[in-house]
């Protein structure tokens, strides 16, 4: 099977046009052609040191012949497991969080990734665990860490918003032997899967692979803008959350909150902030509009928002939790048996209702965007989806002002600047939301002809 790139075909595709996730994978071989660096748009990219290094390099976003399926089936397909079309192969389903500790008050949903990390250190499973933690640094908020203790684990808890690679967590994996289990996004976790095909040692000491479901990857201007609407400079900012749970609301309906270098704290419901709508996809990466994966399907297990109307009103937060590897699963069960984890079974049906917006974007709205990118002959990557002209004329209406959107914000030099910022975007912003408007009242239009016609 074939997993590399040479560096200047992965440099003149996937850099060059801008379908690289910043993940740092292509860095992990011995003496690497790249480096990763922060770009001034905020997002990291691989920076070739050495053109002349015929070295082969590892990519999730190349044109491989092994995808997330075939990965997947390698590593899950047996008597014990079960297959979807929409999200691969799985072992369980679950729905809800953790029973005891902070965990779940901690975390931006139920709290599980922190209660699986712990336990697999606690009960000896692993000897450390690769997971994102908030960094006390002014340029860099967030970054990977190696973690053996409860403390830092600790520091790793909700979601990060934010860019992160794993270029130095790899070289301390090479460095350190024992065994890791690592956290991360679905395109990190293939990258980590195809290093550990080709390069053994990542085989042997990565045990257990932790998923988390992905509606995009935003660039460090997104934290910025963020900070930006609050009265305090960015390097004040001692501590960042980007969901703070608001009680007595909807579980989306959630909030951001800042702490300062002296203490203060600062909150406010995400409805008030510019720029939070997720379906506007502002400072998102462009690799993430060409993904195909939305809840890490070659991920020993993977944990997302339950985001269905049955917890909506709970806003202390449920995952949704998909599980493929054996010993975590039983892990899990025997948890649940002891009364740790408040878990139920869930349906694929209900998985896929939670993750509706995502599924819809990476499949209906992949095929169209590979089917642009096709008409104007550029490069893609090769994805399970293949490129289309989709029927719906609303729905293309609403992928192409998306794509405008993320890339008009992606370049923009006003993302401190929140009034520039409005003027240069709303003009796109307006346009999405008169097609949504549009598409409301044909709906109520037709309904309401139907029930004058009954009577």
């Amino acid at each position: 099977m074939r997993h590399k790139i040479t560096p200047q075909k992965l440099l003149n595709t996937v850099i060059e046009q801008n379908y690289c996730s910043g993940c740092g994978i292509c860095t992990a071989s011995d003496q690497s052609a790249f480096k990763m660096h922060l770009t001034e748009n905020g997002q990291y990219l691989p920076q070739l040191i050495d053109a002349e290094n015929p070295g082969l390099i590892v990519c999730p976003f190349a044109d491989h012949q092994t995808d997330e399926t075939k990965i997947a089936r390698n590593l899950y397909a047996n008597e014990n497991s079960f297959y979807n079309p929409e999200f691969g192969y799985y072992k369980n389903i679950y729905a809800g969080y953790v029973a005891v500790g902070n965990y779940r008050r901690q975390g931006s949903s139920g709290g599980s990734v922190s209660w699986l990390t712990q336990q697999l250190l606690n009960e000896k499973f692993v000897d450390f665990v690769i997971n994102v933690a908030e960094q006390n640094k002014p340029f860099i908020k967030f970054k990977y860490q190696v973690t053996r203790d409860l403390q830092s684990n600790e520091k790793a808890s909700k979601s990060k918003y934010y860019p992160t690679n794993l270029e130095e967590v790899l070289k301390f994996i090479k460095r350190h032997e024992g065994r890791y289990a690592i956290v991360g996004l679905p395109c990190y976790i293939k990258g980590v899967r195809l290093l550990q095909q080709t390069e053994p040692i990542f085989a042997k000491r990565i045990v257990y692979t932790i998923g988390i479901f992905c509606g995009h990857l935003k660039s460090t201007h997104y934290l910025s803008s963020l900070i930006a609407q609050f009265p305090v400079k960015e390097t004040a900012v001692k501590h960042f959350n980007f969901r703070y749970k608001l009680p007595d609301r909807k579980v989306g309906d959630y909030g951001t909150q800042l702490i300062d270098t002296k203490n203060v704290s600062y909150t406010k419901p995400n409805n008030e902030l510019f720029g939070t709508n997720w379906g506007w996809g502002l400072f998102k990466l462009k690799a993430c509009d060409y993904c195909d994966d939305i809840i890490g399907e070659t991920a020993d297990i993977s944990f997302g928002d339950a985001w269905i109307p049955k917890f909506e009103n709970d806003y202390k937060g449920t995952n949704a939790i998909v599980t493929r590897h054996p010993v975590l699963d039983d892990l899990i069960r025997k948890n649940m048996e002891l009364g740790h984890l408040h878990y139920e079974n869930m349906t694929p049906e209900a998985l896929i209702q939670s993750q509706a917006g995502g599924f819809r974007h990476r499949r209906e709205g992949l095929a169209y965007r590979l089917y642009l990118q096709q008409k104007k002959d550029n490069f893609t990557p090769v994805k399970r989806v293949k490129p289309e002209k989709i029927k719906s004329k609303k729905r293309r209406k609403i992928y192409k002002i998306r794509m405008q959107l993320q890339e008009k914000s992606f370049y923009s030099k006003h993302y401190k600047d929140i009034p520039e910022l409005k003027k240069e975007l709303q003009p796109l912003i307006h346009k999405l939301e008169e097609v949504y408007e549009h598409s409301q009242w044909t709906k109520f239009r037709s309904k309401l002809k139907k029930w004058l016609k009954r009577k």
